[in-house]
This record gives structure tokens, C-alpha cells and sequence, in this order.
């Protein structure tokens, strides 16, 4: 049979200019050398690395060969190259300031635009490595719980049924779901290991690894989660769990809610998640462990704990698809509005379209819309866009300041120009010496740029939380690709104005002086040099508000103190034991108030349907979303918020747990003033409807972060049976420490051991979790935190690179008024005089600059912080505090040239007159 195998090929390019260099009579014994080592290497290796080393093979074999005379040196091309390349060196050590500030410069700004590009290229890559990626859909929905104009990525369990029922284009259709932190512990020989809290614990479907192709170490993945007690765990996890022993078979027991234990089977090993996978679990158990529970639930569309992933068969047409799964939900969703919550689809929905969105596996990271999920991490595509400009502006930058730097540099060579004319040397030579010089130019500081990000990578992975590996993309050919196509087109284009206008001059006026004033003409300069500044100006004013902004959120009054407050997690795990770690912890007297609660802030984004009614079994107001909170009257003690009207829950009356505590917002939101809504009653919109007293108003507080406004809140008795999620969800035990016994890190160490030796007392199996109020508001500005850490870098990086260009603009103009001056010195001008005439050219740039970069920056700036509920004000001190400080640096840069122009002997100068 004939094989339709393909031999792999080593790098084309590659060969072909080895062959241009290499005695033709030595060709194929290299060539065959050099295949062997490509197979090796792309069986172990891979292709990537195979072509990698293949180049440097080619080169090492150049160069190698070289020295013994096996290139075909001899030649005139290879004599003209190494001529050029001497008169380069010679020329970059002659003019060490050029050479230096040149390379430096641009270095800088590849260095810049290379760690940007490996940022943006990381941020765009997500789920790239499933097989059947380019199929894999997610479907999307409004958010039903607040803002119907906002897509969710969460949905009901029923959308996966209703969607392999009616939409036969799916080929397969999973779900899977989210419950939450789960205590795990391993039986192992009759004895139970310390328990371990798996906060990336979900439940799939039995045809998840049908959908996506996780790769397996161990497994079958069309049955690892058929069985009712089947689990998946990662290699990280099995290692974890077991050591080296094999992990297969072995059992894991889970915590239920109740305190009971369920104990499942390993079925199968995934090798570790990728990290650029927008789905990070370690462990997956089987839906079919919620057999029994979910035929009461699968019908619901409200139960927004699931996400819904659809496999498409190959040729889908994904807009027609798109607009036949809008007829889904009025068919099937109408029966939860009607069951649940005795209204029409149509009352229901309030004519919001319940549209299912369908969303490319591609797009869910990069995109960030929705803004979240709860399996994995969501990118957020305005940084990305942020980033990707500045890089842009900063390579922009760098290559304008090398540029005019080149060009001044070549001014200097007018000269040696004429002589060589004079000794014979043709135009084409002395266009392809300026060219040569350019590319060296930019190759020499494109390795240095990559020097200097291989040794700052692992910074600026710290600083970004990221982790980018520039090594892996060395054996990228598109990697290679670009930085070549880099090299060679700024290298032209920095060679070429002085190589065409240089080779041009005539050796008669060039050796009169005459050249010089074809390089006088200062628009195109002076036009650069202000671009460059009002960029880094630009920049300078942003990152200055970015700074100002961050001050700002962490002072915003929330309507309580954050500070000095310990929460304790897991508290529901204890059971009824919760009662007895409570009075110990209150014996403490490290602490001044304790409270429990269902969520803690700021990450109280509970929620459900409320209607008003004026008098117990009165008629009821139209039905309004309200956050909610559960917790005690001892809580919100601790917090301190202010009550406005009524009162809060008292532990001596019984009936208080069935009373309600609303905001402002919220009493507002029911059509009530805060003076009447006490006394009035609330309905909860579902189920049975119970109704519970407003017991008082407080002042709004906010409870989720300072970038959202406060939203309206009701908040229920923890205790409230008559609630349907009564005791669900994550309960927590807060504690307000007292600072004048808790005053050192010391002292507050002791603390924390003393409150997880009083949970271990009662029930070790349950995990000690814990975190400080204040920092977790303080977690919630983390990427901006990471985002004005970034700006302030290439903020830096860009004003450097300006200044480079500055003060090789201010060497250059030196340069061409060197005789202007020496003629004002000699009559008479003062050394003062001749400074303030030589930087008032160069001030005048830089006034300009600010006056183009002021609007632009207050545009950014005014659009940025329109994401905020709380902004700080555009105050026009931070524009002249910025702008002043480009001035005083741009000064700064230009004093030394105009020390060194008034400090010259003005017979030195004219002597040649």
C-alpha cells in the first residue's frame, strides 16, 4: 500500500542560505548531517524546537565554517560586507554618545513592546489547545437577577435539556456546575488524613470530556464520569491526595452540608488544567451523584448555577442556529414563572427578551463579557486594548527617537562622505553602508531588548500576575518572523534618508561646508520631538490620575468601618456544633463584637423578588429585585451602620426573625419613605409567598465594592425558616478585634492561632479559613492596583525614550549652531545669554507638547474613570504638577548641551573659517 506520510522538512529558508554560503562540494554531507538532527529532535522535541535549532545549527555551521575558509569569503560581496562593517564599528566607537544613546533607546522600546506583545499574545490565547475548539459554544442568557441588558454566563439546568430536545445541531450538549468550596478528606488504610478545602470543585455531566478534550494521564474520558461516584482529579490533585501511589480507584469522601460524608471513586487523572484555560477545576465529580435531587430540579430556569456548553456539528450555521434558540425559552421557561413564582412568562420577564446567546469557546476569555463566570478566570479586554496601544506608542517612540538620532549622527559624516566620493567610492556603496549600519543598529539592540526581557520576565510576571515565558516563543517561527520583519523595516527605514541624501552631495561643496544645510530644515524634528512628547506627557497625566483614583477608593466612606475585622469561613460545615465554637470565641476578649452572617462583604451578591404590602394580607405592590443579606442584629453592631428609622433584630424577641431590615435604597426602591416603611410589610415573590414586618431603615452601606453604587438591600434573620434557601449557602462567623489588646503583628499571630485552636477544639475536620475586611476590599482594586503599577513602567519607559531623542535632538542642533554661537560669543554675548537662546528652541517644544497632550489626557482620563460609582475629580493641579515635571525633566536633559555649547572656545570654532 502506498503511504500518503510526508517526510517533515527542516526550515527551507534555512537551507537555501546555507547553500549561498557553503562550497557547493560540501553541501549534501551537511545537509544530510543537519536532517538527522531535525528527525531526533522533532521526535523528542517537537517541530517548534526541531526548526529552532535547525537555524542555529545553520548559523553555527556559518560561522563556524567561516574562520576556515570554507565561506566563500574570497569573494567581493564577502570583502564589501566585512569593509562595511569595520567602517560601522569604527564610526559607532568614534561617536560613543550616538552609539550609546541610539542602542539604548531603542532597546528600551523593544524591550517595552515585546513584553506588552507577549502579555497581549497570552491574553488573547485561551483555549486554543481543545481539539473541537472552533465547534465549542457557550450559551450565554440575560441576567435574570439584575440588569436583563447584561449577559450571564449562568443558567438554569433545564437549557441543556430544552436545547438537545429542540436544537438537533448540537452534537453534544454538557453542563456543569458549581457548589461552592467542598471539604475533601482521603480514607486511607482505616485512617483519615488532614482534610483538604477544594475551593475549584464542580459537578459535570457524564459527556464533558465528549465536548472538551482535557488531555487524560490515566482513564477512559467517555466513562470517568458515568458512575454515580465517579470523580476526575488532576495530576496536581492526585499528588496532593496520594503522594506517588497510584491514584486510580482509590476513594475520596466529600462534606455534605449536613455533616455527612460521600465518598466518591477516582476514575480517571487530567493532566494539570493549562493555565490559559478560562475552566480551572481539580476536581470533577459525576452529575449523576445528583440523580435523585435533580429530577425535582431539572425543569427549573432560575437555577443559575450551571453554565452550558454546546458542541455544533461540523457546517453549522451559527446565525440561523442563533435565531432559532430565541423560540426556546417562552416554550420552556414559562413554566417556571408559572410554578415558582405564579406569573406569566410574559409578566415574568416584564418584556425583556430572554435571549440565549451563543458564545465562540474562544471569545469567553478575551472578550469579558460576561464580565464573570465561577470556573475559571475572565480577561479583561480594556486593559489588553490599553496595553497593546501603549506598546504600539512606545516602539512608535523609540523608533522616531532612533530615527532622528540616526540622522543627526550621518550630518556628522558629510565629510568623510566627500573624501570617499573623492577616492572613488560610488553612490550604491555609500547608500548600502548607511543601510548596513542601520540594520546593525537595530539588530545589536533587538538582542539586547531580548537580553534585557529574559532577565526582567520573571518581574514583570509579578508584577502583571502572569506567567509569560519568552524562551517557549523562540522556537515560534511567527515569533522569529516578526522581530525579523522588525529589523529589517526600521532598519531601512532609518538608513534610508540619510543614505539617499548623504550619497548625494557633490565633493566639491561637501568639502566647502556647503552639505549642512540640507539637514537644517527642522519641521520633520521638531514635529517628532513633539509628538514624542506629548505621548509621554499623555501618559504622565493618566498615571497620575490612576494613582489619584486608587487614593481615592480606599477612603470612600462605606457607611461603616472595615477595619479590625476577622472572618472566619466554613462555619456552616461545624453543623450543630456552629452554637458552641460562637461561645467560646465570644469569651475571647481580643474581640469586641461577634456576628454571623450568610456572605460577607464585599462579595454579597445574593438576590430574589420582593413585593410591598401596606398591611398584613393588604394588597401587593409590583414585584421589585432587591439585594438581600442574612444575618443577625449582633452584625450589623459590629458593623456600626446607622439605623435612620425603627430598630434592629433583638435576640429576646422571638418573632424578630421573621422581620426585615431594609436601606435606604431598598424602602425607596419599595415606594415607601423611610419614615413609613417601618411597620409595613415585605413578600417574598415566590413559593408561598411569606411576608415579614419592617422592623427598621438603616442608612445605604455598601457591601460589594466601591466600584459598583450601592444597590438596595433587604436584609432577612439568618434564622428565617420560612425562606426557601433557609441555612443553604456559605455562613461566616465575623469578629471586630479590639486594638488596643490586639496593637502588634505579634499579638494579632497569637489571635488567629488562639481562633484555630478554638475550631480544631470543635470539630477538626473542618478547614480554617479566615480574611481581614479591609483587605478584601482593598483585593477588589487588585487589577487596577496591577494596571497603574504596568502604566507607571511604561510611563517611565516612554518619557525616557523621549528624552533620549531630546537630548540627541539638542547634540545635533549643537552641532549645527556650533558656529552661530562662537560668532555671539565673540561678540560678546554672555555664556547666561547663549544657554537661554539655545533652550528656549527646545522649551517652545515642549510648551506645545503640553498643550496637544492636556485635552487628550483629560479625554482618557474622563472615560476611564466613567466605570467608576465613586471618582475622583479631574483637578487641573495634577495637569500642571504632570506638565511641570515633563518640563523640569526635559530641561534637565537639554542642560548639559547647552553647558557644553556656551563652555566652547569660539577660536576652536572658527578656525576653519
Amino acid at each position: 500500500m502506498k503511504s500518503n506520510h510526508k517526510p517533515s522538512l527542516p526550515p527551507g529558508l534555512a537551507n537555501w542560505l546555507a547553500s549561498k554560503f557553503i562550497d557547493e562540494s560540501y553541501l549534501e554531507e551537511f545537509f544530510g548531517d543537519l536532517q538527522e538532527m531535525y528527525e531526533e529532535r522533532l521526535k523528542t522535541k517537537g517541530k517548534l524546537y526541531a526548526g529552532f535549532m535547525h537555524w542555529v545549527d545553520v548559523f553555527h555551521l556559518l560561522f563556524g565554517f567561516a574562520s576556515t575558509g570554507l565561506f566563500k569569503t574570497q569573494n567581493s560581496n564577502t570583502m564589501m560586507i566585512r569593509n562595511m562593517f569595520k567602517i560601522a564599528w569604527r564610526n559607532a566607537v568614534r561617536q560613543k554618545q550616538f552609539t550609546i544613546l541610539n542602542m539604548l533607546g531603542l532597546t528600551i522600546g523593544v524591550a517595552a513592546c515585546l513584553l506588552i506583545g507577549l502579555y497581549v499574545y497570552n491574553e488573547n490565547s485561551y483555549d486554543t489547545f481543545f481539539a473541537n475548539g472552533d465547534r465549542i459554544y457557550r450559551i450565554n442568557q440575560p441576567d435574570i437577577w439584575g440588569d436583563w441588558k447584561q449577559k450571564s454566563s449562568a443558567t438554569g439546568p433545564n437549557v441543556a435539556i430544552a436545547l438537545r430536545e429542540d436544537a438537533p445541531e448540537f452534537e453534544e450538549v454538557t453542563r456543569i456546575l458549581d457548589r461552592g468550596a467542598q471539604t475533601v478528606r482521603i480514607p486511607q488504610d482505616g485512617k483519615i488524613a488532614e482534610p483538604f478545602n477544594e475551593t475549584e470543585y464542580y459537578i459535570a455531566e457524564e459527556n464533558f470530556f465528549k465536548v472538551f478534550s482535557f488531555e487524560f494521564v490515566e482513564g477512559d474520558p467517555a466513562t470517568a464520569l458515568l458512575d454515580t461516584d465517579a470523580a476526575v482529579i488532576t495530576l496536581e490533585t492526585a499528588r496532593r491526595y496520594f503522594g506517588h501511589a497510584d491514584p486510580m480507584g482509590k476513594l475520596i469522601q466529600v462534606k455534605e452540608w449536613n455533616g455527612e460524608w460521600s465518598t466518591f471513586i477516582v476514575r480517571g487523572v487530567l493532566a494539570d488544567i493549562p493555565e490559559r484555560s478560562h475552566l480551572q477545576f481539580n476536581v470533577l465529580i459525576s452529575l449523576n451523584s445528583m440523580r435523585e435531587p435533580l429530577k425535582d430540579l431539572d425543569w427549573k430556569w432560575i437555577w443559575t448555577g450551571f453554565s452550558t456548553y454546546g458542541l455544533v456539528t461540523e457546517g453549522t450555521d451559527i446565525a440561523a442556529l442563533t435565531d432559532k434558540l430565541q423560540a426556546i425559552p417562552p416554550k420552556w421557561a414559562a413554566a417556571t414563572a408559572e410554578r415558582i413564582f405564579n406569573q406569566t412568562y410574559e409578566e415574568f420577564t416584564r418584556g425583556n427578551p430572554w435571549t440565549l446567546y451563543l458564545q465562540p469557546l474562544r471569545e469567553i476569555y478575551a472578550s469579558g463579557d460576561p464580565e464573570a463566570h465561577r470556573f475559571g478566570p475572565t480577561g479583561i479586554p480594556q486593559f489588553v486594548q490599553l496595553f497593546a496601544a501603549i506598546g504600539m506608542l512606545v516602539l512608535l517612540l523609540s523608533s522616531i527617537n532612533f530615527m532622528n538620532l540616526a540622522t543627526a549622527r550621518s550630518a556628522g559624516r558629510a565629510k568623510e562622505v566627500g573624501i570617499r566620493k573623492v577616492l572613488g567610492s560610488g553612490r550604491r556603496a555609500l547608500m548600502a553602508q548607511f543601510v548596513f549600519e542601520s540594520l546593525l543598529f537595530v539588530a545589536a539592540s533587538t538582542l539586547l531588548a531580548l537580553l534585557l526581557v529574559g532577565l526582567s520576565l520573571d518581574g514583570f510576571n509579578s508584577l502583571a500576575d502572569k506567567k509569560l515565558d519568552l524562551v517557549s516563543e523562540l522556537g515560534n517561527p511567527i515569533f522569529i518572523g516578526t522581530l525579523l520583519s522588525f529589523v529589517l523595516l526600521l532598519g531601512l527605514l532609518a538608513g534610508s534618508y540619510p543614505a539617499f541624501y548623504l550619497s548625494s552631495f557633490k565633493p566639491v561643496e561637501v568639502l566647502k561646508g556647503r552639505v549642512r544645510a540640507g539637514f537644517r530644515g527642522k519641521g520633520i524634528r521638531n514635529g517628532l520631538v513633539v509628538f514624542q512628547f506629548t505621548i509621554s506627557i499623555a501618559l504622565i497625566i493618566c498615571t497620575f490620575f490612576v494613582q489619584k483614583q486608587l487614593a481615592y477608593t480606599s477612603q470612600v466612606d462605606l457607611g461603616y468601618s472595615s477595619n479590625n475585622i476577622l472572618q472566619l469561613h466554613n462555619l456552616a460545615q461545624l453543623g450543630k456544633k456552629e452554637e458552641i465554637l460562637i461561645t467560646r470565641l465570644q469569651a475571647n476578649p481580643a474581640f469586641t463584637h461577634l456576628g454571623e452572617s450568610y456572605g460577607v462583604p464585599p462579595y454579597i451578591r445574593s438576590g430574589d423578588r420582593y413585593k410591598a404590602r401596606e398591611t398584613a394580607q393588604g394588597t401587593d405592590n409590583p414585584v421589585v429585585e432587591l439585594s438581600n443579606l442574612r444575618t443577625e442584629g449582633s452584625y450589623l453592631d459590629l458593623l456600626g451602620v446607622q439605623f435612620v428609622e425603627g430598630r434592629n433584630f433583638e435576640p429576646d424577641r422571638v418573632n424578630d426573625k421573621y422581620g426585615v431590615i431594609l436601606n435606604e435604597k431598598a424602602a425607596k426602591t419599595l415606594g415607601w419613605t423611610n419614615e413609613s416603611a417601618v411597620g409595613k410589610y415585605v413578600i417574598v415573590a415566590s413559593d408561598n409567598e411569606p411576608e415579614f414586618e419592617v422592623l427598621g431603615v438603616l442608612k445605604d452601606f455598601n457591601i460589594n465594592s466601591v466600584k459598583q453604587k450601592i444597590d438596595p438591600l433587604i436584609i432577612l434573620h439568618k434564622d428565617n425558616d420560612k425562606i426557601w434557601d433557609y441555612q443553604m449557602g456559605r455562613l461566616y462567623v465575623s469578629m471586630r478585634i479590639n486594638p488596643e489588646v490586639v496593637n502588634t503583628s505579634g499579638t494579632l499571630q497569637k489571635l488567629i492561632e488562639e481562633v484555630e485552636g478554638e475550631l480544631a477544639a470543635v470539630d477538626a475536620s473542618v478547614p480554617f479559613e479566615y480574611s481581614f475586611m479591609d483587605q478584601e476590599f482593598e483585593n477588589t482594586f487588585k487589577s487596577e492596583q496591577r494596571v497603574g503599577a504596568i502604566l507607571n513602567l511604561f510611563t517611565a519607559m516612554a518619557l525616557a525614550i523621549a528624552c533620549l531623542g531630546l537630548f540627541g535632538l539638542a547634540a545635533f542642533s549643537a552641532e549645527q549652531r556650533t558656529k552661530e554661537l562662537g560668532i555671539r560669543k565673540v561678540l560678546g554675548a554672555k555664556a547666561a545669554e547663549l544657554a537661554l537662546l539655545f533652550s528656549s528652541e527646545f522649551t517652545r517644544l515642549i510648551f506645545i507638547s503640553i498643550v496637544l497632550a492636556s485635552p487628550v489626557a483629560w479625554y482618557l482620563v474622563d472615560a476611564w474613570l466613567n466605570d467608576f460609582a465613586y471618582r475622583t475629580t479631574i483637578d487641573v493641579w495634577v495637569f500642571v504638577v504632570a506638565a511641570g515635571s515633563a518640563l523640569a525633566i526635559a530641561l534637565g536633559t537639554i542642560t548639559y548641551q547647552s553647558l557644553s555649547v556656551t563652555r566652547r572656545n569660539p577660536v576652536d570654532v572658527l578656525k576653519d573659517e
